[in-house]
């Protein structure tokens, strides 16, 4: 498959939303159709190869230097592998096909360019910077911006606001993850994975910053989780045996929700498990070492007065990109 023919018959919302990440002076949607997308994306390519891998991480470009000597075939070898691939299959830069990973062949020659012109030193650099500024924000959910970058500080990452803020709006890897917003006349870093910071921010009432080390950070900002922590590396080994990638992705989600909002709620806590009590049992004891964005002792009852609910057709709260219906609608009946 070709990533034009990928560009032609996927929803133009989609490709839209790519198009738009990677390209600042884009035209509106209602002027451009998906064939046009694909040739200003060409000649965006063309003029600027290093675009390319301004998408990825370090890992992700090792596999796409793997590509670069054929396809690899799809195998489950765990979540780590499963969240790379797919990002790079979001990102457009290579197709699944017949169970196997490839490079579309009209990107090839400037997926070739873009790594021919790497300087792997800086590049390394900026992959550190990158998932440690997503890494916080998965973290905190929503921080304020002077905090934030404080915070940074601390990872010997300096950035004035306004540089910051130019950053992260004219960074693709970070663009559609997390943004800089105004609330109440203070500006905010927050992220665009779980769309509540309003309902955070209400509840932030007893907040207080937990400390993370730099590698723990990084993780996070990768994987989601803290795989530095051995008893959160230990519970994804358990998931892998019995879980297959793309359900540890969602059921990952609906706990850092969990964990974030410090429910508090066995009851919850087991419904999101499906019941299963190995599961439960595991799950429980981990909940302590995920990210907690408030610390108010929150119950179910109190969450339901204080979060605004999507409607059942709308886009989840948890950010899993499903209607609410259809994901943690259940969570809150």
């Amino acid at each position: 498959m070709s990533f034009k023919s990928r560009i032609l018959n996927e929803k133009k919302e989609q490709v839209y939303a790519f198009y738009q990440r990677i390209n600042k002076k884009r035209e509106p949607y209602d002027k451009i159709t998906r064939n046009d997308i694909y040739h200003n994306i060409i000649s965006l390519y063309k003029r600027d190869p290093e675009i390319i891998t301004r998408l990825c991480t370090i890992e992700e470009i090792n596999i796409l230097r793997k590509l670069l000597d054929g396809s690899i075939k799809k195998q489950e070898n765990g979540y780590i592998d499963y969240l790379l691939f797919q990002d790079l299959k979001d990102n457009y830069l290579i197709v699944l096909e017949n169970n196997e990973y490839s490079i579309p062949d009209d990107l090839l020659n400037y997926i070739k360019m873009a790594l021919n012109l790497l300087d792997e030193k800086t590049f390394s650099i900026t992959d550190v910077t990158d998932s440690v500024i997503l890494g916080l924000s998965r973290i905190y959910n929503c921080l304020e911006t002077s905090i934030f970058i404080e915070t940074l500080k601390n990872y010997y990452i300096n950035y004035e606001i306004p540089n910051l803020k130019d950053y992260i709006e004219n960074n693709p890897k970070l663009n559609n993850k997390l943004k800089i917003i105004r609330y109440k006349k203070k500006e905010y870093i927050t992220s665009l994975e779980s769309p509540y910071y309003k309902d955070v921010l209400e509840l932030h009432k007893n907040f207080k910053q937990k400390e993370y080390t730099l590698e723990s950070v990084i993780s996070i900002g990768k994987y989601k989780i803290n795989l530095f922590q051995e008893e959160l590396f230990q519970f994804l080994n358990f998931l892998e045996i019995h879980l297959n990638p793309e359900s540890i992705d969602l059921f990952l989600n609906d706990l850092i929700f969990y964990a974030g909002f410090d429910i508090n709620s066995e009851n919850l806590l087991l419904q999101i498990c499906d019941g299963i009590k190995e599961l439960f049992n595991e799950t429980l004891k981990v909940i302590p070492l995920l990210p907690a964005w408030i610390y108010n002792g929150n119950n179910l009852h109190t969450l339901k007065e204080n979060i605004i609910l999507p409607n059942k057709n709308e886009s989840c709260i948890c950010g899993s990109g499903k209607k609410f219906k259809n994901c943690c609608e259940k969570l809150f009946k």
